[in-house]
């Protein structure tokens, strides 16, 4: 009988929102080629609902969630994590400053989902789904490198369907949530995207199941993979991550 795999320990930097860490988590387990209980991933999971709202902050309409983040970082290392992940695609926007806090490495949502993309072989042509605070900070724009040509919401989908589904997600109202959302995700299907990244935690759980009509790329389960891959002490997870294709 094999020896079962011994991982190191993943620190889980969570709470934006409550739904989306569950969701995550959901797919780590699943992620893990475990048989029994004693196969899975040690995981340490710190929910922060102190922190403040990470697109209020981008857009200059509230308090910055950087002192909040690196607590709850420094936390987490204190308590044993070996590496750190964020559920929330908006916090990466602090990356680097809970970089600097922490002497543990930050496994990034972003290069994640990105390597997921590539997996679908036409990332030329890239919807983004997206909060409002994620593509004004640019974290996907400034990482995808100039082989990726995105294709974003406007201003009205935003303010009408994109961050009105997010809250609903946020507030457990799913079924409103998945058609807010899938009317923003048509909308960037007309405007010539070939396959959507959605980019916020909330998305994937509203759009699950949705007849979309082209591959959806879920950052969640991509970084739910690198989770396992690093855990496991493998240096990348490229080739073993998943892409959702609803609908395609």
């Amino acid at each position: 009988m094999a020896s079962p795999v011994t991982y190191r320990t993943v620190g889980v930097l969570g709470g934006m929102g409550a739904l989306a860490t569950v969701d995550f988590l959901h797919k780590l387990v699943l992620a893990t080629p475990a048989k029994c209980d004693q196969d899975h991933i040690p995981v340490l999971v710190r929910f922060c609902p102190e922190v403040p709202d990470r697109v209020d902050a981008l857009l200059g309409r509230g308090p910055s969630p950087e002192p909040a983040l690196i607590a709850a970082a420094q936390t987490l290392e204190r308590g044993g994590a070996q590496c750190l992940v964020m559920p929330c695609n908006t916090a990466y926007a602090w990356h680097d400053a809970i970089a600097r806090a922490v002497s543990i490495p930050i496994l990034h949502i972003v290069d994640e989902a990105l390597m997921a993309a590539r997996l679908l072989g036409a990332p030329d042509a890239l919807g983004l789904l997206a909060s409002t605070g994620t593509l004004h900070s640019g974290i996907y724009q400034s990482r995808g490198g100039g082989s990726v040509s995105w294709i974003t919401s406007s201003d009205d989908e935003q303010n009408q369907w994109v961050m009105p589904g997010i809250r609903a997600v946020k507030a457990n109202c799913l079924d409103e949530g998945a058609r807010l959302l899938q009317l923003a995700a048509e909308a960037l299907i007309r405007r010539g995207a070939r396959s959507i990244v959605m980019g916020c935690t909330e998305i994937p759980i509203a759009l699950a199941g949705q007849t979309i009509g082209v591959p959806l790329v879920d950052p969640t389960l991509a970084l739910a993979h690198a989770c396992v891959a690093w855990a496991a002490g493998k240096a990348s997870a490229a080739g073993a991550i998943p892409v959702q294709a609803c609908g395609a």
